[in-house]
This record gives structure tokens, sequence and C-alpha cells, in this order.
């Protein structure tokens, strides 16, 4: 699916106003969930497990009983469907790999590699897709990934330049939640959003809450409270965003996306001392720049 061409006719004013708002409140669902996450794991040390299977059962809920889209969401496709299996496992790797490292390497950090899925989502659409990959498009596609060389360059304590564990798990995570986007694509064609987004939620329930179980009992009443606002920010950024980008032209839309990483980023200093080397910043802004081009501009 090609992306939209910027010659459509405006949209009217008031879905314009309606779409800023709700993406401006998609950033911040996401930018308080991400916060939390980097809480939970470092200061409460509870496993990545937790919140994410609070994330896929507050979703589901969610979807099930307020969200109300074009199409009806559907359980039974979930289980039978190959495409929709496949979301639901991408979705799975994808958004593990993102909770296991925000409290390891860092809310902003980690964020911004996870925001490479643009990148890994441009290729994978133009290998199996047919989507067209202009030599522009690739000069970006390369300094993003000057960018994820950078930004895993040493950090303000001064260690050698590594790619741990941690980076080659949020590397692989933006992979698959790239593919993860490729199959929405063709999905939105014969299901809604909520079905398309049930398939993740339960994808994720099905396999973790068995390992997850054994910890609830141990949980404090603070404990659950954050974790169910965590998801309920993240399922709530997640459905905002869809509605932002119905109401936007593409370019608007992800121009305020681009605002998630940056608001992470500066909550991790305030509230984590997260901080960035000039090379790990340099690092960023080239990934962000990239991204934005990728999200923004017609192949």
């Amino acid at each position: 699916m090609k992306t939209p061409s910027y010659s459509a006719p405006p949209l009217p004013a008031h879905l314009n106003r309606r779409g800023v708002i709700v993406m401006l409140l998609s950033v911040v669902g996401f930018t308080v969930n991400t916060l939390l996450l980097k809480y939970l794991g470092s200061i409460r040390e509870l496993p990545p497990l937790l919140p994410l299977i609070f994330r896929a059962g507050i979703g589901m809920l969610i979807v099930l009983t307020l969200f109300r889209g074009r199409r009806p969401t559907r359980i039974v496709p979930v289980f039978t469907e190959r495409l929709l299996i496949w979301r639901g496992l991408t979705g799975l790797l994808g958004t593990a790999a993102y909770y296991w490292t925000v409290p390891s390497l860092g809310a902003g950090k980690a964020t911004l590699f996870c925001n490479t899925y643009v990148i890994f989502a441009a290729l994978i659409a133009a290998l199996f897709l047919g989507e067209s990959l202009t030599w522009q498009r690739f000069g970006w596609l390369a300094l993003a990934f000057a960018g994820i060389v950078l930004l895993s360059g040493p950090g303000i304590e001064g260690a050698r330049w590594t790619f741990g564990v941690d980076e080659l798990v949020a590397v692989g995570g933006a992979v698959t939640a790239a593919a993860s986007v490729v199959l929405i694509r063709q999905l939105t064609v014969h299901h809604g959003i909520g079905t398309i987004y049930l398939a993740q939620c339960l994808w994720i329930l099905v396999p973790m809450l068995p390992l997850s179980i054994g910890h609830l009992p141990g949980l404090a009443p603070g404990d659950w409270f954050l974790l169910i606002l965590a998801a309920v920010a993240a399922s709530f950024g997640q459905l905002a965003m869809n509605e932002g980008y119905r109401c936007l032209a593409v370019s608007t839309g992800a121009s305020l996306q681009m605002l998630w990483p940056l608001l992470t980023a500066l909550g991790g200093l305030a509230w984590f001392d997260e901080r960035f080397t000039p090379l790990q910043a340099g690092g960023a802004v080239l990934i962000l720049l990239a991204t934005w081009f990728i999200s923004t501009r017609k192949a």
C-alpha cells in the first residue's frame, strides 16, 4: 500500500483541530507509559513481563468494551487467520523488546531505538510489498543506521564502545515492530482497527500470563495502580494515534508523533538523570531526522 498522495484535497478544519488534539494526547499517553515503565523496572524492580501483560489485558478490555470503530471488533479471526496471528506474534516480540529495554537502556534511548521501526518498515515494504525505494530515501536509511551506531556509543560513564545484548534486543524489537506495521497495512483492507489491536493484546496475554501470574500476589497496592495506569496510558496512546492519523495528513501526524521520543528523553533526564554524550545526541538527531523524512515523504 502506497503512502497517501500529498495532492489530496485538504481535510476539513474541524478534523484538523480534532486530529492535532488527539495526536498530542496520544504523545502524552505514550510518554507517561514509557516513564512509568522506567520507574517500575528500575526503581520498583518489577519484571518487564508484568507491565506487558497489564498492557495486553487492559488494552483487550478497552477494545472490547469502550472502543467503537468503523468496523466491528471480532475475536475468532484473531486465532484463525494467518495474518492476524502473525500480527499478534510480531506485536508480542516488538512490545516485549521495548518493555525489556526501557529500564536497562533508559527511557529516551530505548524509545529512540524503538522509533527506528519506521526505517525497517520501509525496507520490508520495499522487499515484500514492492514499494519503491528511491536513492534519496535510501540515503536517509543509511543516515539512520549511522545514528543507531552513534546512539550505541560510550555513555557518560566512559565505557568503551559496545553493541551489547540490550541494544541487540532493542533493534530486534524495532525489526519485528516494523513487520507488524507492514502486516497492519495489509490487514486494514479487511479488518477494523479494534480487531487488529485485539490480535496484539491476545497474543501477548495468552503466552505471557502463565509466566507472570506468580508475581501478581506479591504486588503492593501502589504497584497495581501504576501498572494499570501505564497500561491505560499505552492503550489510549495507541488508539488516539490511530484516530489522529484518520483526521490529519500523514506528514502532520508523523511530525507530532516525533514529540514522543523528545518528551521521553526530557522526562528521563528530569526524573532519572538519563544523559546523552555528544556522540549519542548526534545519533539521536540522525534517527529523528531520518524517521521523520521517511514517515512524511512519498516514496
